[in-house]
């Protein structure tokens, strides 16, 4: 951490220097205080840069020799507040005063930043008009129209500027006025597919996704969430179909990079039944597909996760559980005669299976009568806590397993089965539901979802 004095601020101010950053504030309202320099990576989160100490009268300087990646960056201060400042140059100064942080702030030798400032005051001025209760209708269309010139003057004036692309990529498409004919139902159900399918298609005209900076930006990753979440059809096909689309035009390494990490760590775990289809498209395509973006060591993993998921993805044919029923018999799965199977994998001392095996034990008389069964499967290969745990929780009505056989010839235990490996669990519970064909159709449901989710698949049976 740096301490300013107040002279050495005004040396430094008048000083030539060739540090790759020199940033300068004074803070009317900050005193002996710790002020922090980060750039956005998202929305949610902040990759801190410098950190000093104002001085007594909020006087301070970021300087250093590391070069700064240009974006979209915060300076905060007094713990809760903050002001964004676009580094291109990053070397400015700027001053402002907490009690009104908007109207007080002023930036030397930073046209960036001091159009960006110019553009929130007017923006804020005109809807401050616009959202008064008492105002006209004309009055407020009036406005509106104003706040349209004003945006169109300002990006004109500042076309060149970082910022103008900043202000920008946070603007939704405009979609032009329907031309059809609106007489009826039909006609108006024709202008909302019309409204939807353009609104998407130019979702991302905005945002220049050749241009690096973007990533340092909160912009990015609230299109790509909102794109996702609200204008794609959460399967597999249509996520992975809109991926390639974003990522055909995102020819820049490190905004093709964080696109793919944001949508492939999406869909990893993704509550969406099913959408782990998209993330092993991802993976397969893109992070094993081009390995330049990646350190090796990410490629390894992404194999080994793939190696784990894909044979287990809705629709795969449940994988061979080796596993012998309580008096030593194995279980041979693919025989059972059930409409479905719920396979709970579990741990004995685990405290939230403890919780999960009531509900399920609850549901045997539905189970029954819908023609379900409950394989259950210790992952803990000991069959004294094993037998203790079917008998606590009066499981007996289950098809109990335990990966424990015993060697014909030398008499000896075994254990065949990796659960993490072979069956993703790396917490438990873990339910899996399986079809007549040992078919994944559910994975990771929760207790209190099976029942539904049984209910939800006869209606589609229907």
């Amino acid at each position: 951490m740096k301490v300013v004095s107040t002279l050495l601020f005004i040396f430094l101010f008048a000083f030539n220097s060739d540090a790759q950053y020199e940033i300068k504030g004074k803070i009317k309202g900050l005193s002996k205080s710790e002020v922090y320099l980060a750039h956005y990576f998202g929305y949610n989160q902040q990759v801190i840069k410098d950190t000093v100490v104002a001085n007594e009268v909020g006087e301070f300087e970021f300087k250093g020799s590391e070069v700064l990646p240009k974006g979209l960056y915060l300076i905060s201060f007094l713990k809760s507040k903050y002001i964004d400042v676009v580094i291109e140059d990053p070397h400015f100064s700027f001053s402002l005063d907490t009690t009104d942080i908007l109207k007080s702030i002023n930036f030397i030798n930073s046209a960036e930043n001091t159009a960006f400032y110019v553009f929130q005051r007017r923006m804020n001025d005109l809807y401050a008009q616009i959202n008064q209760p008492t105002l006209s209708i004309t009055s407020r269309k009036n406005l509106q129209l104003e706040v349209q010139q004003f945006q169109q003057q300002w990006k004109k004036a500042n076309a060149t500027l970082f910022v103008s692309k900043l202000i920008e990529s946070s603007f939704d498409p405009e979609i032009p006025v329907y031309s059809g004919s609106l007489k009826s139902k039909a006609d108006t159900t024709k202008m909302q597919v019309y409204q939807y399918q353009y609104y998407k298609k130019h979702y991302f005209d905005g945002m220049d996704l050749g241009d690096e900076r973007m990533v340092r930006t909160p912009f990015l990753q609230r299109k790509l969430e909102r794109f996702f979440k609200d204008l794609v059809v959460q399967d597999p096909d249509s996520i992975s179909r809109e991926s390639d689309m974003i990522l055909s035009k995102a020819k820049n390494p490190e905004v093709r990079r964080y696109i793919i990490y944001k949508i492939a760590s999406t869909y990893e775990n993704n509550p969406i039944l099913g959408t782990e289809g998209a993330f092993v498209h991802l993976a397969e395509k893109y992070y094993i597909g081009e390995p330049a973006l990646w350190d090796i060591s990410t490629v390894r993993r992404m194999k080994e996760r793939i190696a784990i998921i894909k044979p287990l993805l809705v629709g795969k044919p449940f994988p061979k559980m080796y596993l012998t029923d309580e008096g030593g018999k194995e279980i041979n799965m693919s025989s059972l005669p059930f409409k479905y199977t719920v396979v709970f994998i579990y741990d004995p001392e685990c405290s939230h299976c403890r919780i999960e095996t009531p509900k399920l034990v609850a549901l045997k008389d539905y189970f029954k009568a819908k023609n379900v069964g409950v394989v259950a499967s210790s992952i803990v290969r000991d069959k004294v806590a094993w037998k203790k745990f079917i008998t606590e929780f009066n499981a007996g009505s289950w098809l109990n397993g335990i990966d424990i056989h015993v060697n014909s010839k030398t008499g000896k235990e075994e254990f065949y089965t990796d659960f993490r490996k072979t069956f993703d669990v790396y917490s438990t519970p873990v339910v899996y539901v399986l079809d007549e064909q040992k078919r994944i159709v559910g994975k990771r449901i929760s207790v209190e979802n099976l029942k539904d989710f049984i209910q939800y698949l006869e209606t589609r049976r229907k």
